[in-house]
């Protein structure tokens, strides 16, 4: 998912029903008169049904109309712009415009939370008996990242890196578990047959990819999206970890909140064992 709204919206238009791309066409064109205008102005404007223009955001990994029209109006009145960088750029310029594109994707991801999805996140989380990470590829690293954040919590976690493995981890869970899947493109087959086998055994899932009309996207129980835009050295699928690990990074924070002191004693209990291992170390 591009992180300009406009992109987005040009990257699912060919998706789109006839209904559908007569609103794209309006938004396109008249993005600055969101601000001022009602769900059922909007459906008589574009000749098309109230239901129509509230499908829309969703299908854009909104979760309602005003949430997309304040995305959309935000957009448009930031002054801040990510700069491509070039050939003739100095290394500080390069760093520089390589993390205004890092601080642009957080923002991006964070617009896309709902309280209610990381609320049920939490209690999918919280409550399960076990939480087995799968991720393929570049999301595999994302997998692993979590994997070694959750470690911190007092929960039964569980990763596998290699497939085969992560397969027949998939068919030993069941509905008392949770399975958090990765997966940028969410259209994978390895990764949709894991969550397939996922789903035959009724195991929650916590789906975090940056398409919402992926097939993956369909299995989750809860859904979030990582953001990203391509630039010239850097690939959406890479910048779309900065916004996965931070997806970790906010559901491993909530764990950590809800568990309080526990989660304190199993990371001082991990201390105190690395430190026999590496007595020097702070």
């Amino acid at each position: 998912m591009d992180l300009d709204i406009e992109k987005r919206i040009k990257h699912l238009y060919p998706q789109l029903g006839k209904q559908s791309k007569k609103l794209a066409d309006y938004i396109l064109k008249n993005g600055a008169k969101l601000s001022a205008i009602t769900v059922a102005e909007l459906a008589n404007k574009c000749n098309v049904s109230i239901a129509t223009v509230s499908r829309f955001p969703q299908q854009l990994g909104y979760s309602s109309f005003s949430q997309f029209k304040w995305s959309m109006v935000n957009d448009l009145s930031s002054t801040a712009s990510v700069q491509e960088v070039k050939q003739e750029d100095s290394p500080k310029v390069v760093a520089k415009k390589t993390l205004e594109s890092n601080i642009e994707t957080l923002n991006g991801t964070f617009n896309l939370m709902q309280e209610k999805d990381l609320k049920k996140a939490l209690d999918l989380l919280v409550h399960a008996n076990r939480i087995e990470f799968f991720g393929l590829g570049g999301s595999n690293i994302v997998a692993l990242d979590a994997y070694h954040k959750f470690l911190r919590v007092p929960l039964n976690v569980l990763h596998d890196s290699e497939y085969h493995m992560a397969l027949m981890q998939s068919t030993r869970l069941n509905h008392t578990d949770c399975a958090v899947v990765i997966s940028h493109t969410g259209n994978d087959s390895d990764t949709l047959l894991l969550a397939d086998s996922l789903k035959n055994n009724h195991v929650p899932m916590i789906v975090i990819t940056s398409f919402p009309e992926s097939p993956l996207a369909s299995y989750g129980d809860v859904k979030f999206f990582s953001i990203s835009e391509d630039s010239k050295y850097r690939s959406e699928a890479l910048l779309s970890l900065t916004s996965q690990l931070a997806i970790n990074d906010c559901l491993y924070t909530l764990t950590a909140q809800y568990f309080g002191k526990k989660a304190d004693r199993v990371l001082s209990n991990m201390r105190k064992t690395i430190l026999q291992k590496h007595p020097g170390s702070n």
